[in-house]
């Protein structure tokens, strides 16, 4: 076996540190990973452009960040001196609670199932792999997991964005559908994974132009963008967005598994999962969810990348920022009618929100309200309440009967 030190003087060099000097940003004002729920800068890893990790991956310009991780470019080095340069996507996790650990091994375990199974199926190639994992020490002797993975250009939504009036035209969505169903195909029928959070923010496009990775390493190389400099800590502003496409692309690749769930066919699994406005009744209801839970988190998606706007918004009436797992239902009941006999009473929550008789329980104030409001939307207009009429609804007065 030829040895690493023989090899590595034919590999590619790092980059010696940039000369340019970058302007620098308000050290009161939150940036990047700054602003998200529980930040704490204990957790993250300071990562900065030109340091290089696991001897291989040299930093070159910060692609992202979330509540967890931060995600950078980096030049492959393991690479000949006379091949093509290798961009890798390198994603730092931040150290976390013991539940947190476990979605990180998690993600890692089920992306390297992934990898060895059936390359021949059609979906494998629209579900992003793993090319290596590694741990980093960071300060404090804290140990930070990092994957290595291929770079992508956007999430759905920006993709989504760059099309008139922010709607992918159909035709084009319709080969991306086809694109997603392979991937869950695969994903449920050979890999026997959930992925549990499909949205547009975990289907990603593919890069029509991998030339586009040097020129941003280049550009942060020669011009570094503005950073926030805090004692020795520095937040590095992200160079994400490629702009209008060069050409034709919409190759998409199914993203972030650290919250899936490996399975086998017939289990039903219990607990939150998915994002709320994609959540399916079974979850909602805690009656046990399997693959068919990913199904209808695609069917609402695709229903908001087509018109735009969300199928669902289950605001609560009194907070309009605040989900309501009641509204939901009331929702999904309108729109595809009320749950099957047996459906309602086998969750475990489903008591909160369904009567013995597999009736929505609704309390007093939004049964009056929806009866208020079905005294306006007749179809015959002779049958439609008048403004007099209506303002001795009880639903108007409701909070002054006390007095």
């Amino acid at each position: 076996m030829v040895r690493l030190s023989l090899i590595l003087p034919l590999y590619r060099k790092a980059w010696p540190l940039t000369s340019a000097v970058a302007s620098r940003l308000d050290p009161l004002m939150p940036v990047e990973e700054e602003k998200t729920p529980d930040y704490h800068h204990d957790r993250f890893f300071p990562a900065r452009p030109g340091q290089v990790l696991n001897q291989r991956y040299q930093l070159a310009t910060k692609l992202g960040y979330g509540a967890n991780s931060t995600v950078w470019l980096a030049r492959d080095l393991h690479r000949w001196r006379w091949s093509e340069e290798k961009y890798i996507a390198v994603k730092i996790n931040a150290t976390a609670s013991s539940s947190r650990k476990r979605s990180v091994e998690n993600e890692v375990a089920i992306l390297q199932h992934i990898s060895k199974l059936n390359p021949n199926h059609q979906g494998w190639h629209f579900i992003r792999k793993l090319s290596d994992s590694f741990n980093i020490e960071g300060k404090y002797g804290s140990s930070h997991c990092c994957l290595a993975l291929d770079p992508l250009r956007e999430p759905l939504w920006l993709y989504q964005r760059r099309y008139s009036d922010g709607v992918i035209p159909s035709g084009i969505l319709k080969v991306l559908v086809q694109m997603m169903l392979h991937a869950l195909d695969c994903l449920h029928s050979e890999c026997r994974v959930i992925h549990t959070d499909l949205k547009p923010d975990n289907i990603m496009i593919k890069l029509e132009d991998l030339g586009l990775l040097e020129k941003d390493a280049q550009d942060e190389y020669d011009h570094p963008l503005p950073q926030k400099h805090i004692g020795d800590r520095i937040i590095y502003l992200s160079r994400n967005n490629f702009g209008p496409l060069r050409k034709p692309t919409g190759i998409i690749q199914l993203v972030d598994f650290d919250l899936s769930v490996s399975t086998k066919p017939g289990k039903l699994h219990f607990g939150p999962i998915q994002a709320e406005i994609y959540r399916a009744p079974e979850v909602i209801l805690d009656s046990g969810y399997t693959f068919s839970a990913d199904i209808w988190s695609l069917g609402v998606m695709l229903w908001d990348l087509l018109e735009g706007k969300s199928l669902f918004e289950p605001q609560n009436t009194n907070l309009v920022d605040e989900y309501d797992d009641a509204t939901h239902l009331h929702l999904i009941t309108y729109l595809i009618g009320p749950p099957p006999k047996e459906f309602s009473p086998n969750g475990q929550r489903s008591t909160i929100f369904y009567d013995s008789d597999g009736n929505l329980i609704s309390g007093e104030e939004k049964r009056r309200f929806i009866s208020f409001v079905k005294r306006m939307m007749k179809w015959r207009p002779e049958e439609r309440s008048t403004a007099k009429e209506l303002l001795d609804d009880p639903w108007l007065h409701e909070d002054f009967l006390e007095e």
